[in-house]
């Protein structure tokens, strides 16, 4: 019995140690493939399998080295011998169309794969197996002719429609593409916007939206409020916004939902500039739905609407390319209605955020397009009384402390701006931006250690939207510290062209300028002289002031900034598209580094698109 024992545990601990040998050969032939040593992989695993044949780890393995060493002969031979021991299994087939298509042999490929679906069961998950083969192989023609065998035969046909969607687009059959998502979405209502993403994605190429929305209009015909919307989606995408507004009506009308639909489709007019049709929608949810929760919001987008075409209209008149220019005069009749539009508002909805913008819409347009202090300064007001710590009222802050500004009571300006850095409730960076300003209040009272003070609140931390200018007014006067009666007349200076008193400002940059030193305070002085003379539309003596600047180079570290400017003054104040596109040119061959690279080449493929030309 003893004996017997002893001879199980030896026979055992054989087996054992001969498991423990392969498990350590296969880890080591595991190691050299994944150090692309396939030769020495190769014998290993060639030995391991002929040990085991049953072992499927073992046949893969040896499989990926041959076709990794390129010997698809013996990849063949070795899938077509498992394929012996088991003829079921669909992957052996995909696996034996792989070698031949990468020996080169396509036909053969193709030959195996469609025996194998014929042969085997009819199961649409042998249809994607095989597909799947295929498309790993980028044999995507071929894989959709299996997809869509498989898709003839399954009773879920849109598990296949999502893969056939995404090859049909690869290969460039768009309308065959949008088909496959719309079948899905006439199946699943709530995908509409996970298909909407994946026509999207490829809706830019070449044909793809011609070829695509008559596909989604013949589903559209129909009742089904989400083909509506995927199809005003692509008329946006076409730029068709009146067929898009056609669609969105019907979408309110089916949604019942006061024209919400119609609301969204006015403000996306209204950031893309259809000033004219935006207009038009929101007058037609007031006239349609009087008693619409968003009511006031379609009349606030109405009168911001008729603003905006005002403006557009007067793009001549209001030069706003311009870095500083005189308030016009415009068609008072014209402002007055737009006046009323928003006046309306406010004696309709008294005490709401609607109200608090209109009176804020309101005082700017008295401001800047009228230039009417004492009434603006009525509505700015009006807003602070209301709610003094509303979002709009740290804009009635800043608007009322410009005024205070031009009204040379800068010790008010400051009380105004404190009150928005005060206040708790109002965002970070709009308490940096008043920070900012009253530094600037204080430079120009000539106080220049208490503006530091101020612009050290604001470059304790550089990620706000008020350090760039912060740091260029800290580096002014850290440069300039030695020469303070000049930084001091300079101060005075940009005193006078907030005031929009630019002639006399010009005068006294004139004089900082003539300065021998040449320091950065003498060269923003004399950049300063040349935007006084646009701001006077004496654009001839700005571009020639401009361009000996910009022929300073490296010299002067406003050499870029000027000849950008030269090249606005050709666009806008001359006309001269020609000479605008050369001067942008110019700057970004002799400014490689310059912060208005991407601003020029906006406007260089403006200007060779459409002509831009405006008269002075």
């Amino acid at each position: 019995m003893i004996r017997n024992i002893f001879l199980i545990i030896l026979i055992s601990g054989g087996y054992l140690f001969s498991q423990v040998d392969e498990s350590n050969q296969f880890m080591l032939a595991q190691a050299y493939t994944q150090s692309a040593q396939f030769e020495k992989a190769k014998p290993i695993l060639e030995e391991l399998y002929k040990n085991q044949p049953n072992n499927y780890e073992y046949f893969s393995s040896l499989e990926n080295v041959y076709t990794q060493l390129k010997n698809y002969d013996a990849a063949i031979a070795l899938i077509e011998s498992k394929i012996g021991q088991n003829s079921q299994d669909i992957n052996l087939y995909g696996m034996l169309g792989t070698e031949y298509y990468l020996k080169g042999n396509d036909k053969k490929a193709f030959e195996v794969w469609d025996n194998a679906l014929k042969t085997l069961p009819q199961n649409e998950m042998n249809y994607r197996t095989i597909a799947n083969y295929a498309i790993e192989r980028r044999a995507f023609d071929k894989a959709i002719q299996y997809l869509k065998a498989g898709q003839e035969i399954s009773k879920n046909p849109v598990l296949f429609a999502y893969d056939l969607g995404n090859l049909y687009s690869l290969t460039m059959q768009f309308k065959d593409a949008t088909e496959e998502y719309c079948m899905i979405l006439s199946k699943n209502q709530s995908q509409l916007y996970s298909i909407q993403n994946r026509i999207l994605s490829y809706i830019d190429k070449p044909g793809a939206l011609q070829t695509s929305i008559p596909v989604v209009e013949k589903y559209a015909d129909g009742d089904e409020v989400n083909f509506k919307l995927l199809l005003a989606r692509l008329y946006i995408q076409d730029k068709s916004f009146d067929k898009a507004y056609d669609e969105y009506k019907k979408i309110s009308e089916a949604q019942n939902d006061q024209g919400g639909q119609m609301l969204s489709f006015a403000g996306f007019l209204y950031g893309e500039k259809n000033y004219k049709l935006s207009a038009k929608v929101y007058d037609d949810v007031i006239k349609k739905y009087p008693s619409s929760p968003y009511i006031s919001t379609a009349k606030l987008g109405y009168a911001k609407t008729l603003e905006a075409t005002f403006d557009e209209e007067n793009s001549a008149k209001i030069p706003t390319w311009k870095p500083y220019y005189e308030i016009p005069k415009l068609n008072s009749s014209d402002i007055d209605k737009i006046v009323s539009a928003y006046l309306d508002i406010t004696k309709m909805y008294p005490h709401s955020e609607v109200a608090r913008e209109a009176f804020l819409r309101i005082g700017e347009i008295k401001l800047f397009k009228q230039d009417d202090i004492s009434g603006a300064e009525k509505y700015f007001n009006d807003i602070i009384k209301d709610s003094p710590v509303s979002d709009y009222a740290a804009n009635a802050y800043h608007d009322l402390a410009l005024i205070s500004v031009m009204q040379g009571n800068l010790d008010q300006a400051i009380n105004y701006y404190l009150k928005i850095t005060s206040y708790g409730n109002f965002a970070q960076d709009i308490k940096n931006q008043a920070n900012y300003q009253i530094a600037r209040l204080y430079f120009y009272k000539g106080d220049f250690e208490k503006a530091k003070d101020y612009l050290k609140t604001i470059l304790d931390n550089l990620g706000n939207s008020s350090a760039n200018d912060a740091l260029e007014l800290s580096l002014l006067m850290n440069t300039s510290q030695s020469d303070s009666s000049n930084l001091a007349a300079f101060a005075k200076a940009e005193l006078l062209v907030d005031q929009k008193k630019f002639s006399d400002a010009e005068k006294i940059y004139q004089l900082v300028s003539a300065d021998p030193q040449k320091l950065m305070l003498q060269n923003l002085a004399s950049f300063r002289e040349a935007e006084m003379e646009l701001a006077m539309n004496n654009a001839d003596s700005a571009t020639a002031q401009l361009l000996r600047i910009a022929d300073e180079n490296e010299k002067n570290i406003y050499a870029d900034k000027a000849l950008y400017l030269v090249g606005k003054i050709y666009q806008y104040g001359l006309g001269n598209s020609t000479k605008a596109v050369e001067t942008y040119e110019n700057l970004l061959a002799k400014f490689p580094n310059s912060l208005y690279l991407d601003d020029a080449r906006a406007e260089i493929n403006k200007l060779r698109g459409t002509s831009v030309d405006r008269p002075m």
